[in-house]
């Protein structure tokens, strides 16, 4: 999906705001699942002691952490103040900024890797985002970046956008860009390859959730996401709950030893700068 510069400015602002107030609840339903390909994400990018690295959409800091704890000199950027501020809390030895994915304020060819979290789906133009990372790049740097994998391989996802779309009713958001598109191979190499990386490749990387009860799937979506939060706030009251009942009957079958688990993988893409 094409957005329009104006629905590109009305998803940016409605991004931004929502991170801005979902930072603390993202950090507690989300941290201890997202950290769980970050040491993927920077093998991807070939971040070792002593590479200069940039991690984008930094969120809590947790990747920029993981590059420091290799050795490697990390500055993370996020758009949203607030998640800036955790992530400092969080990590104070580290350096983070409040910055835009899509127009970097860093010099040309400063960075040996430039790694994106959960990134992409939350630019309003991933195209721009992409080229920027490439220009901030040294040359024979890497590029790599993660995103949800499609609901297929996503019990998840799957599980929560499938009882939206039984039983939710239209409501009106902002216009973005698609979840998964960065997740379809064929889509992440033709994007890289037209911004001028080469030789690039995907892998899917497991992540589970596992919590401790079958509406906790639900809680972490509604109070620490942005877009599928806004969603679910968006509903009468009865739609919301027939939502709410739904998620909890599915994860009821991923019961395992008391607690529940649910995969929640990532489509990890990479690709290289031209020597």
């Amino acid at each position: 999906m094409v957005l329009s510069e104006s629905e590109r400015r009305a998803f940016s602002e409605f991004e931004k705001s929502g991170w801005d107030k979902t930072s603390d609840s993202y950090h507690h339903h989300f941290g201890v699942l997202t950290q769980q390909s970050s040491d993927a994400l920077l093998d991807a990018a070939c971040v070792q002691t002593e590479s200069k690295v940039l991690d984008i959409a930094t969120g809590p800091g947790y990747v920029a952490a993981s590059a420091q704890r290799r050795g490697a000199h990390a500055i993370g950027i996020d758009v949203s103040a607030a998640q800036v501020d955790l992530a400092r809390k969080n990590y104070p030895g580290i350096e983070f900024r409040q910055g835009d994915a899509e127009h970097l304020a860093f010099e040309a060819g400063l960075f040996d890797a430039v790694v994106m979290g959960l990134c992409l789906l939350h630019l309003p133009n991933a195209e721009r985002g992409i080229a920027e990372a490439f220009r901030v790049l040294r040359p024979g740097g890497r590029f790599a970046a993660t995103v949800w994998a499609k609901p297929e391989h996503n019990p998840a996802f799957r599980i929560i956008l499938g009882a939206i779309e039984r039983h939710s009713t239209k409501v009106n958001l902002p216009s973005g860009p698609s979840f998964f598109r960065f997740a379809d191979a064929e889509e992440a190499e033709r994007v890289l390859l037209a911004a001028g990386f080469v030789e690039p490749q995907m892998q899917i990387v497991p992540q589970y959730w596992r919590l401790a009860s079958p509406d906790d799937l639900f809680a972490a979506f509604e109070q620490g996401s942005v877009r599928i939060a806004a969603m679910l706030r968006a509903q009468p009251e009865q739609a919301y709950q027939m939502i709410k009942v739904a998620v909890r009957k599915e994860v009821l079958a991923f019961a395992q030893g008391g607690i529940y688990v649910i995969p929640a993988p990532v489509a990890l893409s990479s690709a290289g700068k031209p020597v």
